[in-house]
């Protein structure tokens, strides 16, 4: 008699993708040195947990605008 394995294989674990929306308020230096922060955050994140991948950084910077205004990059983030 044969007996064959049919086990279930392990799952390969699933990717989420990440989008990162970073916004500063002006252009002074402590608010650039705030940017850098916020990208760098969801770099550190995606390499401390491998089950994110961040797919792009969605950036708006020195804009006078106000948080219910849509700027284009944080339409392309909310898509």
């Amino acid at each position: 008699m044969t007996v064959t394995d049919i086990s279930r294989k392990p799952d390969t674990p699933k990717v989420i993708r990440l989008g990162a929306y970073c916004r500063v308020s002006s252009n002074s230096a402590d608010q650039l040195h705030s940017f850098a922060a916020q990208i760098r955050y969801y770099k550190d994140y995606e390499r401390k947990n491998p089950q994110y991948k961040l797919v792009d950084v969605y950036a708006d910077g020195c804009a006078k605008i106000g948080l219910n205004q849509v700027t284009p990059n944080r339409r392309r983030a909310l898509i």
